[in-house]
């Protein structure tokens, strides 16, 4: 009894500095009133008995077996020496596992401000797929060696985080041997079946989680702050629902848990109500196939080529941002610099809205770079839980690049680091292009600095491929996706405003500033040459900025949805029943770019998988007040849906729906919703969410077998 008692308690312990440690950060975010911290405490202390119950359990076991291997030959004469001793053993490992679990979830949660994710085993995957990959370049590697050389970031957060986990031992341990271990041991002998008893009662009730008392604490805190929520979780729990969606997705899906009764059957119906604005859908194998019913606005007579750039974590919320530098705090700054100066972060992005279709309301379908490659090329919302290019690109699809070599183009991709999305040249390969770029496929003499090849080096190439691919008699289709603009932001600052603002503790803003200056040399440059002469420009975010940004949670979450939409023509091509510069409200999204590309070049297949919508007529006029967008996020495991009249969100970890302003400035969060009490959009956001997710998984969004002949 006084060996568990020692290590039960030990274990709750540990984890409740950690609680206790992230609580000042937590603070800073969010202000807690007393009843908030009370239930948020409670909440965690419920969830640590559990845990350190648990933890008891498995060291019970393991030092049982420990006992019969290693210890038979030592019994003391009373029989129990053998297994007190491997018993001892055995918790002592699992106390040294479970604090070097909290160190790691120390470290992420000061990044996150979340407990070990899906994101973090998504990363700890894409770390093990390319840890032999040819080239030797990863960014989960990078990252890796980055987070461990800024030894000043994390080294002084992991040893007051240590310094305060041996004072908590420490000061158990010397109550344990004076005061509470000897008081044990003495109750233990005069009353065994009372201490057996009560020993037996303490552990059944932590491994339920204290009954009741567990579940009226958890759903009040759920409602006040996603900051407090997640603060209230234990890591070890925590972890189990994004551990099953990062692995066990990879081979099946399972439906979260959701509110209201509703089958596949009648999400299928209730999305193509909301996809198929009155068309048909003559395919029961693939539901959501439908025959196209909308009219092309815009249309060129001959087709025009194509680029389309994914710009790395490109967050709208950056543009048109000045920030403020000072001599004394840059000394990097060229010589004959003001004492202080603003330096405006975006300039040529700017200036680039004026003259291009700049939609202020267009968003990411999903908040990584995989989902936005899907989402994109094929029409097609992101799969939740591991990306479908990752893990389904066996499969058939309907993508822009197929439909666009079948009308006559050439189409090519160029990445500057390919070897973290598995699957990405098999699934490129399947659906469509005829080249894939990859690092491996640069000039030597390159350039290479943090992740991958640098913004510089990659529209380098992209040059000499545009050069190429305008002496050829047939249009062409070019992707490209940038990569300095990631974790760890390590760019080359030759630049002296990117060395003034290499000084701020925000290492993305310096590697947005580069990215511009560099995007604008590549940009001026082939206009100044004429070869961008009978082409479309496409410039997007893949997603929102990774790193939580924003004063509320809503901003927070949101925020990994807004990036920017730039629809650029070249001179040749603009005339004013085509083509009228300005910036459009309506919402969009990463799935409507597929339709849009392929209308204007007149071929728009008679029937399609497409979930996005042709924007062409927002390139003369105001239309498309109906359009909404489909947002899915693995890292708070939620979905969303956007409109013109703003935002829902519904968290699956806490059971709640939000709403919120476009801006994300004013929203609510809304009670769990019932069987009986579900509003036609929750209740279109759920069918979208179960129809597309479980049809993928099913293998019925497209076949060129059955559908080939029907394009």
């Amino acid at each position: 009894m006084c060996t568990l008692v020692f290590w039960g308690v030990l274990f709750l312990l540990i984890q409740q500095t950690e609680r206790l440690f992230l609580l000042p950060e937590t603070a800073a975010l969010e202000r807690p009133t007393t009843g908030l911290l009370t239930r948020t405490l409670g909440t965690g202390l419920v969830s640590d008995i559990v845990s350190a119950t648990g933890a008891v359990a498995v060291g019970a076991v393991l030092g049982g077996l420990l006992s019969v291997s290693f210890f038979r030959s030592r019994k003391t004469a009373n029989g129990h020496g053998g297994y007190r001793a491997g018993l001892n053993i055995a918790l002592a490992v699992v106390g040294c596992l479970l604090l070097v679990i909290l160190i790691v979830d120390v470290g992420y949660y000061g990044f996150s401000q979340q407990h070990v994710n899906f994101v973090f085993f998504e990363y700890l995957d894409d770390l093990l797929h390319t840890s032999g990959n040819e080239t030797g370049a990863s960014q989960a590697a990078e990252q890796t060696v980055a987070e461990l050389e800024d030894s000043g970031k994390w080294g002084v957060r992991i040893g007051t985080f240590l310094l305060l986990e041996g004072f908590a031992i420490a000061g158990w341990w010397a109550a344990f041997t004076q005061k509470v271990g000897p008081m044990l041991a003495q109750w233990e002998t005069r009353r065994p079946v009372v201490a057996s008893v009560a020993l037996v009662t303490a552990v059944v009730s932590g491994a339920a989680g204290l009954g009741p008392f567990n579940q009226s604490w958890s759903p009040r805190t759920a409602t006040d702050s996603e900051a407090y929520f997640n603060l209230a979780q234990n890591p070890l729990l925590f972890a189990r629902e994004p551990l099953r969606d990062a692995f066990l997705s990879q081979w099946s899906w399972v439906p979260r848990r959701m509110p209201g009764a509703i089958t596949v059957e009648e999400a299928v119906q209730v999305a193509q109500e909301a996809l198929g604005q009155g068309a048909r859908f003559p395919f029961p194998q693939y539901p959501l196939v439908k025959e196209s019913n909308e009219r092309v606005t815009v249309r060129f007579d001959e087709p025009v080529n194509v680029v389309l750039i994914f710009v790395e974590g490109l967050d709208r919320r950056y543009l048109d941002r000045t920030i403020d530098v000072s001599a004394d705090s840059t000394p990097s700054l060229a010589p004959g610099t003001p004492s202080s100066q603003s330096i405006r972060l975006t300039p040529f992005l700017d200036r680039l809205k004026d003259e291009s279709l700049y939609f202020e309301n267009f968003f990411s379908n999903g908040v990584a770079t995989t989902r936005a490659l899907f989402a994109t090329f094929c029409s097609y919302y992101p799969r939740q839980g591991t990306a479908a290019l990752k893990t389904r690109y066996e499969q058939d699809y309907l993508c822009v690049p197929s439909l666009l070599r079948k009308g006559g183009f050439r189409t090519e991709m160029v990445i500057g680091l390919d070897s973290d999305i598995p699957g990405i040249r098999p699934f490129m390969a399947r659906n469509g292009l005829d080249r894939f770029y990859g690092e491996r496929d640069f000039p030597e003499g390159a350039e290479r600095l943090g992740v991958g090849l640098t913004d510089g080096a990659l529209f380098g190439f992209m040059r000499t491929r545009i050069e190429t691919l305008q002496t050829r008699a047939e249009p062409f289709f070019l992707a490209a996706l940038t990569s300095s603009m990631h974790h760890p932001f390590t760019i080359p600052l030759r630049h002296p405003e990117v060395r003034a603002l290499q000084q701020q503790r925000d290492r993305y803003i310096p590697a947005l500033r580069y990215f511009d200056l560099e995007f604008e040399r590549f940009f001026t440059g082939l206009q100044r040459d004429g070869l961008l002469r009978n082409t479309i420009v496409f410039v997007l975010g893949d997603h929102g900025r990774h790193e939580p940004v924003g004063t509320t949670d809503v901003e927070r979450q949101g925020g990994r949805f807004l990036v920017p939409l730039f629809i650029w023509l070249d001179e040749s091509l603009r005339t004013p029943d085509r083509y009228r510069p300005r910036h459009i409200e309506r919402i969009a999204s990463q799935v409507d770019l597929a339709p849009t590309i392929l209308a204007l070049n007149g071929l728009m297949p008679r029937v399609s998988a497409f979930m996005g919508r042709d924007l062409t007529c927002l390139f003369v006029r105001d239309c498309l007040r109906d359009n909404f967008a489909y947002l899915s996020s693995v890292y708070d495991d939620l979905i969303g849906l956007a409109d013109q009249d703003g935002l829902w969100l519904y968290s699956f970890r806490r059971g709640l729906f939000q709403q919120v302003d476009l801006h994300l400035k004013r929203g609510t969060w809304h009670p769990a919703i019932t069987a009986t009490d579900v509003p036609p959009r929750s209740r279109r956001l759920l069918a979208l969410y179960l129809a597309a997710n479980m049809l993928l998984e099913r293998n019925q969004i497209w076949s060129w077998k059955d559908l080939g002949g029907e394009l």
